[in-house]
């Protein structure tokens, strides 16, 4: 199974040697879990509660407020259901997963659980598989454009951008930019 996700934080990831309390929260989690025939089996979206208020930059960005967040549940309270969902999967795949894969392995090194999560063994990341289509870093909506000769409304929401991500992912493996 193949699992294609997206994060929205509280900021950018700092670096390694930084204080773990430095380091991005997860506000916003999506994914999709698809079949090795690329078919959608489930889907998965939550807001979390980054116990803490939401800088200025991350509202503007994604539109999200406090009060959108800090009524949802925490993560401890939805990892029994992010673990699950990951379960048997083999492939993960993000827009920039370093960053994603970063911020998830943060959160759960907070909760004590990093060395108790399912990760897929391979990880591909979509802005390192099409760096060779305009020699450079494709932001998301500008991959989906060169794909489909349209962006997509509503970026920088987890569950938008899944779905545009899981729809350029299918083209580029179908396309044989990305071999499964």
């Amino acid at each position: 199974m193949i699992i294609v996700l997206d994060t929205e934080t509280t900021g950018l990831l700092e670096p390694e040697a930084a204080d773990i309390k430095l380091q991005p929260r997860i506000i916003e989690f999506a994914a999709i879990k698809l079949d090795h025939e690329l078919v959608e089996l489930d889907r998965i979206e939550f807001k979390c509660n980054p116990e803490m208020p939401l800088p200025a930059i991350i509202t503007k960005i994604t539109g999200l407020k406090d009060e959108d967040v800090l009524g949802a549940p925490k993560l401890i309270e939805k990892i029994s259901e992010l673990q699950e969902f990951f379960v048997g999967s083999r492939v993960l795949v993000a827009h920039n997963a370093g960053f994603d894969v970063g911020v998830i392995w943060y959160e759960l090194l907070r909760l004590g659980l990093h060395r108790k999560f399912p990760w897929p063994p391979r990880h591909i990341c979509t802005v390192e598989s099409t760096m060779q289509i305009k020699g450079h870093r494709l932001h998301l909506a500008d991959l989906h454009e060169h794909l489909f000769g349209e962006k997509f409304a509503g970026a920088h929401r987890a569950m938008v951008d899944v779905e545009a991500l899981t729809h350029c992912f299918i083209k580029l493996v179908q396309d044989g930019e990305i071999i499964l």
